[in-house]
């Protein structure tokens, strides 16, 4: 009986850890084939979005399991420009890779440097507090926001979901702790 509720226990923890799904991006060259693209194109696991202009294109791809987003750019050469993984409905996450328009990768910036509470535990503080998280694409609406900013020269963490009676909650978290620095109510404010 005891080997029966260990083996429990370890499956739902692994399944907790899975849930937090983060794609990877990697720092190769890209060029987009712009005329296989549609504007949106949805299958079973993914959806993407493609807008093109003349100055460049952008090219997002939401996973229906992850909080989590691919964002690639690119130069009007078709080219890639920049790329990395977002929060869906927030803040750049992780190693995002920069490129000139000859495809040079000319710099590697980590979104994440000074932030000891990862987007990991964002996602658990979330959780923990009945905060839903967006997953996958949507066509509108208003989503919890997940931002990194800075606040009296701090990293932090600004989590604005919407709550009963059709305002936000604005939540405040130290960047390095996780510690709440701010809870507030604000109205909310249509677009």
């Amino acid at each position: 009986m005891f080997f029966l509720s260990l083996v429990i226990v370890l499956s739902c923890k692994s399944q907790k850890i899975n849930k937090t799904i983060i794609p990877t991006v990697d720092n190769k060259f890209e060029i987009i084939n712009t005329e296989e693209l549609k504007d949106i194109t949805i299958n079973d696991n993914k959806t993407t979005t493609f807008v093109s202009a003349k100055i460049g294109s952008g090219y997002t791809e939401y996973f229906k399991d992850s909080y989590f987003i691919i964002v690639k750019n690119y130069y009007s050469s078709k080219s890639i420009e920049n790329k990395g993984i977002a929060f869906n409905e927030g803040s750049q996450v992780g190693i995002w890779y920069y490129y000139d328009e000859s495809g040079k990768l000319i710099r590697e910036e980590n979104t994440d440097e000074g932030y000891g509470f990862t987007p990991e535990k964002v996602v658990e503080y979330c959780e923990k507090n009945k905060i839903e998280l967006p997953k996958g694409y949507h066509e509108s609406g208003y989503y919890t926001n997940v931002r990194k900013e800075t606040l009296n020269g701090k990293k932090v963490w600004v989590i604005k979901y919407l709550i009963p009676g059709g305002d936000i909650q604005r939540v405040v978290l130290d960047g390095q702790t996780g510690k709440e620095l701010e809870k507030k109510v604000v109205p909310f404010v249509s677009s």
